[in-house]
C-alpha cells in the first residue's frame, strides 16, 4: 500500500467514525440511552440549543457532558418517542480535530435542523467538543413549494 493509499484509508476510517458519533447521538437521545452519550460528548463539551429553547425553556447554552445529558433528559420529557435522522455529514478533517456539519430531521414533526460540530480525537475515539443546532422548520418551505407548483399548474406549464 502506498503512503497516499494509507492516508486515504485512515481518513475514510475517521469519516466513518465521525458519522457514527452523530448516529450515536441520535440513538442515545431517541432511546434515552444516556450512557451512550459518554461515547458522543467530550467531558467539557459546549452545546448551543438556543434555536430550540422556545420549545423547552431554560438556557440555550449548556456546558459539560453531565449538564448536556441533564438538559436533554429534561427537555425530551415533553417529546416522547421522537426519532431523529442524521445525514449528509460534511467532514473537514484537521489532524486530531474536525469540523462537521450534519442534517437532522425529526421524523414525525415538520422540523429538523443543521448541527454544526467541532470534534476532537481522544484515545477512546472521536468526541464532540462544541456544537450548535440551527433549527429549520419545513411548513413555510413546503407552503412556498406548493404555491409555486399550483401557480405552474394554473399557468399550464405543468401537466395535470
Amino acid at each position: 500500500m502506498t503512503p497516499e493509499q494509507q492516508r486515504r484509508l485512515l481518513e475514510t476510517a475517521d469519516r466513518i467514525e465521525i458519522a457514527d458519533v452523530m448516529h450515536r447521538y441520535a440513538w442515545g437521545i431517541d432511546f434515552w440511552d444516556w450512557a451512550m452519550l459518554d461515547e458522543v460528548f467530550d467531558l467539557d463539551v459546549e452545546g448551543d440549543f438556543s434555536s430550540v429553547k422556545q420549545y423547552v425553556g431554560g438556557d440555550g447554552i449548556v456546558r459539560g457532558r453531565e449538564a448536556i445529558v441533564g438538559w436533554l433528559q429534561t427537555s425530551l420529557l415533553k417529546f416522547p418517542d421522537v426519532l431523529h435522522f442524521m445525514s449528509n455529514h460534511m467532514v473537514q478533517l484537521r489532524g486530531d480535530a474536525a469540523s462537521v456539519t450534519t442534517y437532522m430531521h425529526v421524523m414525525h414533526m415538520p422540523m429538523g435542523g443543521i448541527y454544526h460540530c467541532e470534534m476532537i480525537r481522544r484515545p477512546e475515539g472521536w468526541r464532540i467538543s462544541r456544537f450548535r443546532l440551527a433549527e429549520r422548520t419545513f411548513n413555510e418551505a413546503a407552503d412556498r413549494l406548493t404555491a409555486h407548483m399550483s401557480a405552474m399548474h394554473i399557468a399550464g406549464q405543468v401537466a395535470p
